[in-house]
């Protein structure tokens, strides 16, 4: 599907979805700190980009008639578009990684993650993957119910993965979207 994304009526021809660049580090890392409880650094932003995973952008191009006027405060783009999230997938053989997804605070409960996640399906679909797979925190339970409307399952555990303090650590589950449909055992060739 390219770089368009899932389409977005609500938005009325301002959504922005596009490749992540080393211009915007400071504002993604910013505002993951924000939305996080364990946000991931500049840093981790920018091995991804020099990694070459697939990084994206998803931002509303300004409208003084229908911003709402609580957003003075919200994150922009170098561009001055409104920063609603991100998305960063590290492609392997056959699968991608969802590594980081981020809804900027003020544009949570809108909408947008669903709509990363489903422009990553999309893309995965595209790339010819048959499966995504990512690790969430078990406390999360908002981003589970997220995934699982869109489509993931539990396909495992991993205990410990996540530091929670010092002395702490907090399992991961394991989630998986199949994209491929698996070939119909019962199917005949004729």
């Amino acid at each position: 599907m390219g770089d368009t994304g899932p389409t977005e009526p609500a938005a009325g021809g301002r959504l922005i979805w596009r490749p992540m660049t080393a211009a915007d580090l400071d504002t993604v890392a910013e505002v993951a700190k924000t939305a996080h409880a364990h946000p991931w650094s500049r840093r981790l932003y920018a091995d991804s980009l020099a990694a070459g995973h697939w990084a994206r952008v998803l931002a509303l191009r300004p409208d003084a008639a229908l911003d709402p006027p609580h957003w003075v405060h919200a994150p922009r783009t170098p561009q001055g578009d409104w920063l609603l999230g991100s998305l960063v997938t590290m492609e392997g053989v056959g699968e991608g990684h969802l590594l980081d997804v981020t809804v900027a605070p003020v544009h949570q409960r809108q909408g947008w993650g669903r709509w990363m996640l489903r422009a990553l399906a999309d893309w995965g679909r595209a790339q010819g993957l048959a499966q995504l797979w990512l690790e969430v925190r078990r406390s999360n339970a908002a981003a589970r119910a997220l995934y699982a409307r869109c489509g993931w399952v539990e396909a495992g555990v991993r205990k410990g993965y996540y530091p929670e303090t010092a002395q702490r650590r907090e399992d991961a589950i394991v989630m998986r979207l199949d994209l491929c449909p698996a070939p119909d055992a019962t199917a005949t060739t004729r």
